[in-house]
C-alpha cells in the first residue's frame, strides 16, 4: 500500500501505473523522485489523504507490463532496455517533432509566433542537452557501470536535473500540451508527438535515478 510518508520514487516501484496520476498533477517522480510523497502532494494544494486513496485505487487502462518488467531487471538487462525503449524511442521522437515544429512555425507565426518561438527554443535546448547525454551513457558511463561498481552517478543526476526543468518548461508554455483553438492537425500532432517524449523522458529519468542507480 501506498502511503504519505515514503518517497515518491518508493510509491511508483510498489504501483507503477500511478505515473499517471502523479504525471496529470504536476508531482515530479523521475528527477523529484527521492522527495516526500505526502509534502509533495500538500506542495499542489491537493487533500494528502483523498490523493493517497486514489493511487491506491487507480488502475491505469495503459499498458504497464513493460514498466514492472524493468524494474525486475539486472543491471545489465537494465541498461539494454533503456537504450533500446528510452534512447532509441526517443532519438526518434526529437526528430519527429522537431519537423513538426519547423512546420508550425512557419505556418502559424502570425499568430502565435511568441509562444511557438519559445517552445522551440526549450526543444532545442533540450535535444542539445540529450543527444550528447545517450552517446556519453551508452559509450562510457554504461560500460563503466558494468566494470566497476565504483561508479560517480553526480553528473549524470545534474544531467537529468537540468532536463527535468526544461520539461517543466515546455510543459508550461504549451498548456500542458494543449494546441490553440486555432491550431490545425500539425499543431495537434506537433504537441501530441512532444507530450509523448515528455512522458518518455519522465520514465527514462526515473528508471536511471531511482532503480539502475542503486543497483
Amino acid at each position: 500500500m501506498i502511503n504519505e510518508n515514503m518517497k515518491i520514487e518508493e510509491a511508483v516501484k510498489i504501483k507503477p501505473d500511478v505515473v499517471e496520476i502523479l504525471n496529470a498533477n504536476n508531482i515530479d517522480f523521475c528527477c523529484g523522485g527521492y522527495k516526500n510523497l505526502g509534502q509533495s502532494i500538500k506542495e499542489e494544494g491537493l487533500d494528502v489523504d483523498e490523493f493517497i486513496d486514489k493511487l491506491n485505487a487507480f488502475k491505469s487502462e495503459i499498458q504497464v507490463s513493460d514498466w514492472r518488467l524493468a524494474l525486475k531487471l539486472n543491471k545489465r538487462e537494465l541498461i539494454d532496455y533503456i537504450v533500446v525503449n528510452h534512447h532509441r524511442t526517443e532519438e526518434v521522437l526529437i526528430e519527429e517533432v522537431e519537423k513538426l515544429l519547423g512546420k508550425i512555425l512557419s505556418v502559424h507565426y502570425e499568430n502565435h509566433g511568441q509562444e511557438l518561438t519559445k517552445i522551440y527554443q526549450l526543444f532545442l535546448a533540450l535535444k542539445s542537452d540529450l543527444m550528447p547525454h545517450f552517446a556519453e551513457e551508452e559509450k562510457i558511463i554504461f560500460p563503466n557501470a558494468l566494470n566497476t561498481e565504483s561508479i560517480d552517478w553526480t553528473k549524470l543526476r545534474d544531467d537529468h536535473e537540468k532536463a527535468g526543468d526544461l520539461l517543466r518548461e515546455l510543459q508550461k508554455v504549451t498548456n500542458d500540451f494543449t494546441a490553440p483553438s486555432d491550431g490545425c492537425n500539425t499543431y495537434r500532432l506537433a504537441f501530441k508527438k512532444l507530450h509523448e517524449l515528455v512522458d518518455d523522458i519522465h520514465l527514462h529519468i526515473f528508471l536511471e535515478n531511482s532503480v539502475l542507480f542503486e543497483k
